[in-house]
């Protein structure tokens, strides 16, 4: 996840910029950028390393020169490590064409493009896959006949994977373009100049007026003037929309329900997460574990209730793998009452959103009784439970109000994961293994921004299917075992559908005497696992009772899908990626589904029936 400003007409333009950008500092904090067109014509291009204000400090040393022009970035480090080299906005040079890009998203193919574009004389400086952008545009422009807006959409012809930017070049002061692909990018309308923005509220007090660009739009801005064509170079007009940005900090942002804005919060929160609790530097995980002797764990209980055990079940795995420590999970109520042994030196965990849930917190206290080194992971930082623990790890997810949980589940996947690299950090795995894990992590904001950009269509088609559903059953292996678990319990919170959820391989133990046309199976499979072949073994064991099937895999998986079994089941497709990543990812789709389907019964999405955000009774 990045930030985005762009502006032209306004004489302001620096500070504009510089404004929007404090206000996406959570987008991204490993480096930041601005480069203007002064009156001259001329690229002034400022950088600087570290937090927005280092490009403040370096600013105001060296202030830019009056400019009515000018696009800013502030970065999340995905390709290329947090140097002044590799922060935008990126520059490129070709003959007599020089162009400045600030991106959000990821060129897939940026390294084919390098290899086809240094013959023509790009150079490239920087480990990015961005700088390849305005590379290519240069090249089109100096072989396409010199037209900016036929040389963008030839470029972006060629780019793979999903992108946002926009583009200024030296020597014209009369234009600022961009367009996107899967990752946002809105126009901010103004009086006498224009702007462009990754997210409105970077123009808060700048503009009330938006214009949502839609996937390969190309929108020139004048001081005066905005022109949108779509992807076969059609002059298009898109809706503009009044908001109120006061209003969306405290209310849904825009959102029908809170439930939908907090899912969409997730790139937030897990950017946040990543920059509080991992170097970028060295890509080491650095939670506040201090007082810990992480190295000697001999045992760790995870407890938890609900949405938090599941995250404590994948925990388990985590720990199990990066770590090799011994671990149990169970769920509160259950531990509290069943006098379990407490191994000298041994960690409890409670995990809870709230710190105030009560079965959590006396399960807690019997095990600080027993002598237990306390580690409690919470959304809230002050409560009992964080009170009383040794060690407090805030999950850092922001307030949220819908009861059924989402950003916070995520949020503790992340802290569990990157608790257990600190774990095995700690004894013995390698620096290099840790780094690999934390590096992709570090590309989760990008993966999860994707797939929530993408039309809800499908969603909403499935949900309508759904809604005759009496129950249904959600199934998944390893990693994803967890995420089945807490897609049914979604499922159940906010639609009132019975759910189950199995591993996959429990299926032909028992519940497969479920299966009939009218029960709706979610499968979930990843394709890298080595375990898909046993994943359509279970489809053809539901498919054979005519169930309906409906898996969620990658991209990998899909191509191992033969058109017959394809053709008997629904299929959602999410991206293929490391598999520290992919329960979160596969997350997503499953609160989608969920949320979708509520909204197709008409049930009350925020406060379902007979639940409550913080459960502070036995």
């Amino acid at each position: 996840m990045c930030g985005i400003v762009g502006v032209i007409g306004n004489p302001k333009a620096a500070e504009i910029i510089l404004t929007g950008l404090g206000r996406l500092e959570y987008r991204g904090y490993d480096s930041s950028g601005l480069a203007v067109l002064n009156n001259l014509g001329t690229l002034e291009v400022h950088k600087a390393v570290g937090k927005l204000q280092s490009l403040l400090d370096k600013v105001k040393a060296t202030p830019p020169s009056a400019a009515s022009i000018g696009i800013g970035h502030t970065r999340w480090a995905t390709h290329g490590s947090p140097t002044e080299e590799n922060a935008h906005p990126h520059t490129g040079r070709l003959g007599g064409v020089n162009l400045a890009v600030v991106h959000n998203g990821i060129i897939e193919n940026y390294q084919e493009l390098r290899a086809e574009l240094s013959p023509h004389g790009a150079v490239f400086r920087t480990e990015t896959d961005t700088e390849t952008i305005p590379f290519a545009i240069a090249n089109a422009l100096e072989y396409g006949g010199g037209h900016f807006i036929p040389a963008v959409r030839a470029a972006t012809q060629k780019f793979r994977g999903n992108f946002a930017f926009v583009t200024l070049k030296e020597g014209d002061t009369t234009q600022l373009v961009g367009t996107r692909r899967g990752a946002p990018l809105c126009i901010g309308v103004g009086t006498g100049a224009n702007y462009f923005a990754s997210d409105p509220f970077a123009l808060a007090g700048v503009t009330s007026k938006f214009i949502f660009l839609e996937d390969d739009d190309i929108a020139t801005l004048t001081p005066t003037s905005i022109t949108i064509q779509d992807a076969k170079g059609n002059p298009v007009t898109r809706p503009t929309k009044t908001l109120d940005l006061s209003e969306d900090m405290a209310g849904k942002a825009g959102y029908k329900h809170f439930m939908l804005k907090e899912i969409h919060e997730q790139p937030a929160v897990v950017t946040r997460i990543l920059q509080a609790y991992t170097s970028a530097k060295t890509m080491q995980p650095t939670l506040p574990l201090e007082g810990l002797n992480l190295a000697e764990i001999p045992f760790i209980n995870i407890i938890a209730c609900g949405t938090a055990s599941y995250a404590g079940m994948l925990g388990k795995y985590f720990l199990e793998q990066f770590a090799r420590v011994p671990v149990n999970v169970d769920v509160a109520s259950e531990f509290r009452y069943r006098n379990p042994p407490f191994p000298p030196g041994g960690i409890f965990i409670g995990v809870s959103q709230s710190g105030e849930t009560a079965d959590t917190l006396a399960a807690l206290e019997i095990a600080k009784a027993a002598g237990q080194k306390i580690i409690v992971f919470t959304n809230a930082p002050n409560s009992s439970m964080a009170r009383a623990a040794d060690v407090v790890v805030d999950l850092m997810a922001g307030r949220e109000i819908a009861v059924a949980s989402t950003k916070a589940f995520t949020a503790m996947c992340l802290n569990l994961a990157l608790f257990a690299l600190q774990v095995g950090a700690a004894r013995g795995l390698p620096v290099a293994e840790v780094a690999t894990q934390i590096t992709a992590l570090r590309t989760l904001p990008t993966y999860l921004t994707n797939q929530l950009n993408q039309p809800p269509a499908q969603f909403e088609e499935l949900a309508e299917r759904l809604t005759a559903a009496r129950s249904m059953l959600y199934l998944g292996r390893g990693t994803l075992t967890p995420i089945a678990f807490e897609g049914a319990l979604k499922i159940k919170e906010i639609s009132y559908i019975h759910a189950a959820a199995y591993a996959s391989g429990e299926m032909k133990h028992g519940p497969i005497a479920l299966v009939d046309k009218t029960l709706p199976v979610i499968n979930l499979a990843s394709g890298t696992d080595g375990l898909f072949e046993k994943t359509v073994s279970n489809l053809k064991e539901v498919e054979a009772r005519h169930g309906q099937v409906i898996l969620v895999t990658d991209d990998e998986g899909a191509k191992q899908l033969d058109d017959a079994t394809r053709s008997k089941l629904t299929l959602i497709k999410v991206p293929t990626v490391p598999p520290i990543l992919a329960p979160m990812v596969f997350t997503v789709p499953l609160q989608l589904l969920a949320y979708h389907t509520a909204t197709a019964k008409g049930t009350d999405v925020d406060q379902p029936r007979n639940l409550a955000k913080s459960v502070t009774v036995e």
